[in-house]
């Protein structure tokens, strides 16, 4: 296969997985805002915050770090944008999970996590499962999310958030007045909700992430074949050239040969 159709072939898949990887951020991204909603009416309860029943992490446990990068080239600098953010901000105590081939040079012994793009799209159970425990267990003080973010085809974000400890008014109200009474453990409730929470952020996060590598390349693919195109164009430019040169030449040739008969 010649080089020009392996990059249109490259081409062609980063569409689809742009697409599959935007409807899939579109699903998870719907479930998070019903999340989002119940929490947020829940923990800006006033009565729950003088009760002191929200939920608190430790600040004396190590910082959670989620780096999301990608298995393949092509893809512009995405990966070093990951890599030089992680690199210059990441100080104090901190653990890591590290998603991507690309990143694989950042593990250390504090990295608790590490897999591939691919073995993430197939089983990610056992970064879910951490993070459950560690909310449970209080075993981080905060968790941030480090990856880019798609906007649209012409827009990519490189973000860098935490999205625990959970900020008050998470969703931008200016007032709360719900002051409810709750009933029942409250600490479970908010457990399980907050966990569900941290698991979408972590499925849009993969997902939108997966689509700004993707759409990246299909940039670049593009603009491969651009280039491809011109370099071809140039070719028969300089085989033409040749022939006419040689056209000349014999013509020339002939001539002279004429001339001296």
């Amino acid at each position: 296969m010649s080089l020009k159709n392996v990059v249109k072939v490259m081409n062609f898949h980063s569409l689809l997985r742009v697409d599959r990887s935007r409807k899939s951020a579109r699903k998870y991204s719907q479930m998070e805002e019903m999340v989002l909603e119940m929490l947020d009416n829940i923990l800006n309860n006033r009565n729950i915050i003088l009760d002191r029943k929200a939920l608190q992490m430790n600040p004396r446990q190590p910082g959670l770090l989620i780096l999301m990068g990608s298995d393949l080239g092509f893809c512009g600098n995405l990966n070093n944008l990951v890599r030089r953010d992680f690199l210059e901000e990441a100080e104090g105590d901190y653990r890591t999970i590290l998603i991507g081939r690309k990143l694989n040079v950042l593990q250390d012994d504090r990295t608790l996590i590490y897999q591939t793009r691919e073995e993430f799209n197939e089983n990610h159970e056992e970064m879910l499962d951490l993070l459950s425990e560690g909310l449970a267990q209080k075993a981080f003080s905060s968790v941030r999310l480090i990856y880019n973010h798609y906007r649209n085809t012409s827009e990519i974000e490189f973000v860098d958030k935490v999205i625990l400890p959970m900020p008050r008014g998470l969703l931008g109200k200016e007032a709360y007045q719900e002051d409810f009474v709750c009933e029942g453990d409250m600490q479970r409730l908010l457990l399980e909700l907050t966990g569900l929470y941290l698991q979408y952020e972590v499925e849009i996060a993969a997902q939108v992430s997966l689509a700004a590598e993707n759409i990246t390349r299909q940039s670049i693919t593009t603009e491969s074949l651009k280039k491809i195109d011109e370099r071809e164009e140039a070719a028969r430019w300089r085989a033409r050239r040749e022939l006419k040169d040689k056209e000349f030449a014999k013509v020339l040739d002939n001539f002279t040969k004429l001339k001296h008969y």
